[in-house]
C-alpha cells in the first residue's frame, strides 16, 4: 500500500451520542495512519450527557452547534477542518477495519478525484431493516431510483471510466444521479463547502458535484459499518416525521431531487404509496431482484414496502384530518 500523505479532518455532528460515539471514534484511533494527519472535529448541538466528555477524551476538537441539527453542524466544520480531505461520518458509523483511511487516501493521489466514498456494509448485530437500508436505502428511493441507489448496482447502471489499484471511477454522468449520503464516510478535497439550499440534505452536496463533472471514486475496500435502526419500529419511527415532512413541505430535499429527475422518476414517486401496499408487485419485484442479484436482502423488499408505506398512509391520514379540522374552524 502506498505510503500516505493525505490529511484527514474527520467531521461528525453530534448530540446526546454518549451511547454511540466511543465506538465510531475508537475505530477511527485504530486507524494505521499516521496521527498527526488525522484531526477528528465534533459539531455538538448542546448535548446534555457525556459526549462531549467522550469526544474530548480522545482528542477531537469539539465546536459548538448553535443550530443542533446534524446538516449545519457539518456544513460548519466543513469551514473549519485544516486537512486535505474531510470526512464526513455520523455516530451510527464506524470504520471496519484499520486500513480504512490508508485505502481512503489512495485516490486523492490523482489531482482529479475531487471525491471518494466507501461500501456501507452491514454486521451481524444489525437486524433486516438495516441490512436491507444499508443495501438499498429506503424502499421509497429504492423503487424510485432503482439501480443509483447503491454500489451493487452501478455496473448495470454506470459506465466504468477506469478502473484503479484500490478504487473505481464510474461516469455517473452516463445515468440518473446516485444517492450517496455525505455522512457515511464520504470524503471530499477541502476547501470545500456544502452548496447553496442544501443545508439539510445529505445527499444533495455530492450530487451537486457530481452534476459539476467532479471525478467521484468508490473505494469498495473501506468498509464504513452502518448501525442505522435496531428494527422496523425503529425505522418508522425515524422515518415517520419526515415523511409527514414531505408530504407538507414542497420544499423538502426529495421533492427538489425529483424536480431535478425524469418523468419516469417523478411517476414512480406518485406511484410507490400504491405499490407499496399492493404486496403483490413488490413480491415480484423482490424474484425478480434476488434472481439477477443473488442478494437476500430482497427477501426483505415486501415487508418492508409494506410497513413504510402503511407508515405514509397512516401520517397522509393525520395530516389530512388535521387540515380538515383547520377548515372547519
Amino acid at each position: 500500500m502506498a505510503e500516505p500523505t493525505v490529511r484527514f479532518s474527520v467531521i461528525l455532528p453530534t448530540l446526546n451520542e454518549a451511547a454511540r460515539l466511543p465506538v465510531v471514534l475508537d475505530s477511527i484511533a485504530r486507524q494505521r495512519y499516521p496521527r498527526e494527519c488525522v484531526e477528528v472535529l465534533i459539531a455538538d448541538g448542546g448535548s446534555t450527557d457525556e459526549t462531549v466528555a467522550i469526544a474530548q477524551s480522545f482528542g477531537a476538537k469539539v465546536f459548538h452547534n448553535p443550530m443542533r441539527r446534524a446538516e449545519p453542524g457539518a456544513a460548519m466544520l466543513f469551514r473549519m477542518a485544516t486537512g486535505d480531505v474531510a470526512i464526513a461520518m455520523a455516530a451510527d458509523n464506524r470504520f471496519g477495519d484499520e486500513h480504512a483511511l490508508a485505502r481512503l487516501a489512495l485516490p486523492f493521489a490523482d489531482p482529479q478525484i475531487t471525491g471518494a466514498f466507501p461500501a456501507v456494509v452491514s454486521t451481524r448485530e444489525d437486524g433486516t431493516t438495516a441490512r436491507y437500508i444499508n443495501a438499498f436505502t429506503d424502499p421509497f428511493n429504492h423503487f424510485v431510483y432503482g439501480g443509483a441507489t447503491s454500489p451493487a448496482s452501478y455496473h448495470r447502471t454506470y459506465r466504468i471510466k477506469r478502473r484503479e489499484p484500490g478504487y473505481v471511477v464510474y461516469d455517473f454522468s452516463s445515468g440518473p444521479v446516485p444517492l450517496i449520503a455525505l455522512a457515511q464516510g464520504f470524503a471530499v478535497r477541502l476547501p470545500y463547502a456544502k452548496p447553496a439550499g442544501a443545508d439539510e440534505d445529505d445527499m444533495a452536496p455530492v450530487g451537486s458535484l457530481i452534476l459539476q463533472g467532479c471525478e467521484i471514486a468508490f473505494v469498495p475496500e473501506v468498509h464504513v459499518e452502518h448501525h442505522t435502526v435496531s428494527g422496523v419500529g425503529d425505522a418508522l419511527a425515524k422515518f415517520g416525521p419526515r415523511i409527514r415532512k414531505r408530504i407538507t413541505d414542497a420544499e423538502q430535499p426529495v421533492w427538489r431531487r425529483l424536480r431535478a429527475a425524469n418523468r419516469m422518476r417523478r411517476l414512480r414517486a406518485y406511484l410507490w404509496p400504491f405499490y407499496s401496499v399492493s404486496f403483490a408487485f413488490p413480491t415480484i419485484a423482490a424474484v425478480y431482484g434476488l434472481i439477477r442479484d443473488r442478494r437476500q436482502e430482497w427477501l426483505y423488499h415486501p415487508f418492508l414496502s409494506a410497513a413504510f408505506g402503511f407508515e405514509f398512509w397512516r401520517q397522509a391520514t393525520i395530516v389530512a384530518f388535521e387540515r380538515l379540522k383547520r377548515y372547519a374552524n
